[in-house]
């Protein structure tokens, strides 16, 4: 629990939003900042992104996706640069939209700078040894029906967390690895990870894939009906990347799920640019708060 909300409620996000809105206005009055200070501070994380994603290329090799942080930061630089240091020479009547524009990037950037704050804060909490079921969560397998790394660093984190609760305090975890079967792969991910676990030591009665979901939303819906067929009220744990901790959380609570999320480490110039990627898809899931937020900037900024 934070700020007495749960810990993937999206009201955690709103309140740090607020403070951060609340402190930087606070600090531009006191210190007469030409530019905001939240200004600043969201352009700093933008080019620490783009340092980490030129990284990621270099290692990794150049995808089309990838150039789209770039655009924004160079885009976002360029219409700052403008409404904080040219608005003097435009018309009167052109203000009002400068400060409307101020105004709704205060908002958007306090609003990210929140995210990102949650999204690491949930990773330094330590999951409790009380686990029933683990759910892990799929992404795409190899041609072969091997597991890529990515989804083997999520196997290999929920079977370390088995072992560690075992080792506690001899409670043993059950796996409900959880994946369908795309278009390109020769077998579900959930079966994928079966076998990978049946090849680690886990038992047969000990896991229990679920094989027809498409995304998180249906990884953790169809899992938590498997487990609700097993034993009501278990202690669940959901085992992802990193980068996908605060989503996937959000996710299950949005399904009733009471769920802790348990983080596998990612590559260290891997999870800023695909928190990037988080960060966007979780500002669309709550895409009716911000378009209270766009309606609420404009009322002030033309009311002024």
């Amino acid at each position: 629990m934070i700020f007495g909300f749960n810990l993937y409620s999206y009201c955690n996000i709103l309140v740090i939003g607020a403070v951060l809105i609340i402190v930087s206005f606070i600090v531009d009055l006191l210190f007469h900042l030409t530019v905001s200070l939240l200004t600043v501070i969201f352009f700093a994380l933008l080019l620490f992104i783009c340092i980490c994603n030129t990284v990621l290329l270099m290692r990794e090799g150049f995808r089309i996706k990838h150039i789209v942080i770039y655009i924004l930061t160079a885009v976002y630089f360029v219409v700052s640069y403008f409404v904080y240091f040219c608005y003097g020479f435009l018309p009167q009547s052109i203000l009002p939209l400068i400060a409307y524009y101020k105004l709704l990037m205060s908002y958007f950037e306090a609003t990210v700078l929140a995210i990102w704050i949650m999204g690491y804060a949930v990773l330094k909490i330590k999951a409790s040894y009380d686990k029933d079921y683990i759910i892990i969560l799929g992404c795409s397998i190899s041609k072969k029906g091997l597991l890529r790394p990515l989804l083997k660093r999520r196997v290999n984190r929920a079977i370390r967390f088995a072992w560690e609760q075992e080792i506690s305090n001899g409670k043993t975890a059950y796996y409900v690895p959880s994946g369908g079967k795309g278009d390109d792969e020769p077998l579900s991910e959930g079966s994928a990870m079966e076998l990978y676990l049946l090849s680690h030591g886990a038992e047969e009665n000990e896991v229990f894939p679920e094989k027809k979901s498409k995304n998180t939303k249906e990884n953790i819906e169809f899992s938590k009906k498997i487990i609700e067929g097993l034993k009501s009220d278990a202690k669940i744990g959901i085992v992802t990347s990193d980068f996908h901790v605060l989503r996937s959380g959000m996710l299950a609570k949005k399904e009733g799920l009471d769920a802790q999320v348990i983080g596998s480490e990612s590559k260290w110039y891997f999870w800023p640019t695909a928190f990037f990627r988080e960060t966007v898809a979780i500002i669309f899931m709550h895409k009716n708060i911000h378009l209270i937020a766009v309606f609420i900037c404009a009322v002030i900024a033309f009311a002024i």
